[in-house]
């Protein structure tokens, strides 16, 4: 009897929980409207519309704990695979701003792939620096969506 309330004890006690979801989440602050993911390497894309800003221009920003550009000002090219297909960008340091007719359509063809595709992950390619990271696309057809439009419709129109 005091082996079976033991092991009762045993498997009904709390055990500490470390789940880590590393899925797409939507979030809105100061007028802005971001869709972030981050990895296990601390890596992260961030796609934002400023909608509330006077600045309406839609954007995003890429960070890896791997890559360090020497200058604020440095261009960092990555490459974006989603299902296969790239999507390339050229970013200020970390960032990307869709200011021209072509970043505006490149980027919306980006959130549209992230949104559509049925894999489970896509990847970040910094070649410059010979650095890969891996994204998942958990929720990213969810936290890219506003409605029935994109999370940039509002920016890149």
């Amino acid at each position: 009897m005091k082996l079976i309330l033991t092991v009762g004890l045993l498997v009904a006690s709390p055990l500490p929980g470390y789940a880590v979801d590393y899925r797409w989440a939507q979030g809105y602050g100061q007028g802005t409207t971001e869709s972030i993911i981050r990895n296990s390497n601390d890596s992260s894309v961030n796609i934002y519309c400023p909608s509330g800003s006077p600045d309406h221009v839609a954007g995003m920003f890429v960070e890896s704990a791997k890559v360090k550009p020497k200058s604020g000002e440095e261009e960092v090219t990555v490459q974006i695979i989603v299902d296969g297909k790239n999507h390339p960008f050229h970013l200020k340091r970390d960032q990307f701003k869709a200011e021209s007719r072509a970043g505006k359509e490149a980027l919306a063809s980006l959130v549209d792939a992230l949104m559509k595709s049925r894999q489970k992950s896509f990847t970040v390619e910094f070649p410059k620096y010979n650095v890969v990271e891996t994204f998942s696309l958990l929720d990213a057809a969810k936290s890219l969506r506003d409605g029935k439009k994109s999370v940039i419709a509002f920016c890149i129109r």
